[in-house]
């Protein structure tokens, strides 16, 4: 389900996050296999929260930070289910759900972030120019 409040791009860190935890807590309880479902919880859950700072961040710097770490989280939960799909934890349709979640995640934080940047230089060229 669609979260109405969110952004596109929070609403999809959000999903991802959810279906992520879904699937590993049904890892968690069928399998009991704690140590990579967590990594994966941890690293999946963080993209969003991560988006939601970036909302509020301070400077432009502190956005395409928030926004770069995003992007890391996003990477390492790529490698983690890869991981557990080789290891045979998750099943390779769900697996392939959300790797495919993530990477558009990955080129949604990547364009966000060159567009903030282009913003960042351009504002830093104005300022210099008009001084």
């Amino acid at each position: 389900m669609e979260n109405i409040l969110l952004r596109p791009l929070q609403n999809k860190s959000f999903r991802f996050g959810v279906d992520t935890y879904k699937v590993c807590s049904q890892i968690m309880n069928l399998k009991n296999e704690w140590v990579l479902t967590r990594q994966l919880m941890r690293s999946a859950t963080a993209v969003g929260a991560l988006c939601s700072e970036s909302e509020h961040a301070q400077r432009k710097l502190d956005f395409i930070n928030k926004r770069s770490i995003a992007r890391l989280e996003c990477n390492e939960s790529k490698y983690w289910i890869a991981l557990m799909l080789e290891l045979g934890l998750i099943e390779p349709e769900i697996a392939r759900k959300l790797d495919d979640q993530a990477e558009e995640l990955m080129k949604l934080l990547t364009s966000g972030i060159q567009t903030a940047r282009r913003n960042l230089e351009s504002s830093a060229k104005s300022r210099v120019a008009s001084k």
